[in-house]
């Protein structure tokens, strides 16, 4: 269902909603609109499976469920107790929203468009490459620096996996910091912000070489501030499971250096 709240003169959606998300809906005062600017969230699953950086994102909590705290800043987490305990819950919820708003357009003004490369790497022959990294941009500065390979980008370790079944590569480049997934079934994902980073690199050294395919991790990580990414300063190379294994800090996202090195030196 899609909602407005008209004094706001907001889109609201409310994803499956369930008993609190009616009562939300009958306090505020909503009709039906087409386009939805908030989307209300009774979990973090849902909210892992819908979180984009365009729309405002509200997840009612409850006395028991777990919810990780650094949440985006177009997260609001809202603790249906406050809200509604009379109109100062109301106005609370309000006020984040109009908060996340401001933000939310501040970043989208900030936006640079992706660079342009003069020194591409040339190659002495075409490989089958395989590119790992959860951020849009990255991808798409792969297929720019590598469109003379047969490249493959991926945004997760899952989907990492599914294309190595698929398909032979002669080398994977990867992203360390990516978002949690369930591709370990054990992840208990509740305690990670739906934008939060784990160094997932690691992973896909082990689990990469293991299948017979050398490996590179790129990461644009700050070596001041990072602890893997200082460590890539005094770690460049590796030998796993009998597969050659290099670390790249200060490249930028440049993979076609990166697949040079990995491959052709």
């Amino acid at each position: 269902m899609v909602f407005t709240h008209l004094y706001m003169n907001m889109n609201i959606y409310a994803h499956k909603p369930g008993p609190l998300s009616r009562a939300f809906l009958q306090v505020v005062g909503l009709t039906d609109a087409k386009l939805a600017e908030i989307v209300l969230l009774a979990g973090t699953d849902d909210l892992r499976a819908l979180y984009n950086e365009k729309q405002i994102f509200c997840v009612l909590t409850t006395p028991g469920l777990r919810v990780a705290p650094n949440q985006p800043e177009n997260v609001c987490l809202i603790d249906t107790l406050r809200l509604f305990a009379g109109d100062n819950g109301i106005m609370l919820l309000l006020a984040q929203i109009d908060k996340r708003k401001a933000t939310k357009s501040e970043r989208a003004a900030t936006k640079v468009e992706r660079p342009k490369f003069s020194d591409i790497a040339t190659f002495r022959r075409r490989y089958s490459v395989l590119v790992i990294d959860d951020t849009e941009q990255n991808l798409r500065i792969a297929e720019t620096v590598l469109e003379k390979h047969a490249v493959t980008v991926v945004g997760s370790l899952r989907d990492a996996r599914v294309k190595v079944g698929q398909l032979h590569f002669d080398a994977v480049l990867t992203d360390m910091d990516m978002p949690p997934d369930k591709h370990y079934s054990s992840l208990n994902l509740d305690h990670y912000a739906v934008d939060e980073k784990v160094s997932y690199g690691f992973a896909v050294v082990f689990e990469m070489t293991e299948l017979g395919m050398p490996v590179a991790v790129v990461t644009d990580g700050n070596h001041h501030e990072g602890w893997v990414s200082a460590m890539f300063d005094h770690i460049h190379r590796a030998n796993v499971n009998g597969q050659k294994v290099l670390f790249f800090n200060n490249i930028g996202k440049r993979w076609d250096k990166a697949l040079k090195c990995l491959l052709e030196e």
